[in-house]
């Protein structure tokens, strides 16, 4: 394919998923409980899906300092959306765990999300739909073979 057109469509593709991403999250943020931020969010639904982890982990994945995710995880607890339990085996470690509180306010957001979504995917075919999934996968699968590729011993 000549350089010109895939630029072209490299901007288009660009502009699109920009313009997709952004209504999903404008959405989604007016969906969420006025009391906890996108970013409070996101770190309840790593918590929710992963399953116990420390602030370090949790800055290290989001790539903020760890004095950024204490300040959110001090609210989150304030909240009553997040518990900090101490290590049975280490004392020195502290691990954030979901409360009940923090599951059901992940689970709200998750259901809109879903039906946000659903509702401009259901303006696709079907067969639209799953061309769409495996151009996705494809690309995932080579960015996963590139990573392999550069930390020696990773899948």
């Amino acid at each position: 394919m000549n350089q010109e057109i895939m630029l072209r469509y490299i901007d288009r593709l660009e502009e699109m998923q920009g313009r997709f991403i952004r209504r999903i999250h404008q959405e989604l943020v007016g969906m969420l409980d006025p009391s906890i931020t996108g970013h409070q969010f996101v770190v309840l639904k790593m918590i929710k899906d992963g399953g116990q982890m420390t602030v370090s982990q949790v800055a290290e994945y989001l790539g903020v300092s760890l004095s950024a995710v204490t300040a959110m995880v001090d609210r989150l607890c304030k909240a009553g959306m997040l518990e900090r339990r101490r290590s049975e085996e280490d004392r020195r470690v502290v691990w954030l765990e979901i409360t009940g509180e923090g599951r059901r306010v992940v689970q709200l957001c998750d259901e809109g999300r879903r039906r946000i979504i659903m509702r401009y995917l259901e303006l696709v075919t079907e067969e639209d739909l799953l061309h769409m999934i495996k151009i996705y996968e494809r690309i995932i699968a080579f960015m996963r073979q590139e990573e392999a590729q550069q930390t020696p011993g990773k899948v």
